[in-house]
């Protein structure tokens, strides 16, 4: 658990086919459109749509060596709720959705 720093050590993995075959296993948990220091150089200029689509892209590279076999998305947030999350305030609409209304800033 990186908070946000994941995405270029993920993109060093996806350059080294040595380092992939040493990996059986890869359990993690990433952020999504986090401005963590690391990522600074690596995401330079772009807005938070500019550093989902990187990070999409990455996962996307990823899924050409490992296998995705579960996940508790679902646990950690059901669904977005802005009646409820933030009834006094201006919710912040999350940059992605997925099919059941989750949010993808945490994705474990």
């Amino acid at each position: 658990n990186l908070q946000g720093s994941e995405w270029s050590v993920l993109e060093q993995l996806i350059a080294s086919d040595e380092d992939q075959h040493k990996i059986r296993t890869l359990d993690m948990e990433v952020n999504f459109g986090s401005k963590a220091g690391s990522e600074v150089e690596a995401t330079n200029g772009l807005d938070i749509e500019g550093r989902v689509t990187r990070e999409v892209r990455i996962l996307e590279a990823l899924l050409k060596k490992f296998w995705v076999t579960g996940t508790t998305l679902e646990v950690s947030r059901m669904g977005w709720m802005p009646a409820s999350d933030c009834p006094t305030q201006q919710c912040r609409e999350p940059v992605v959705h997925t099919v059941g209304g989750f949010t993808l800033e945490r994705f474990d």
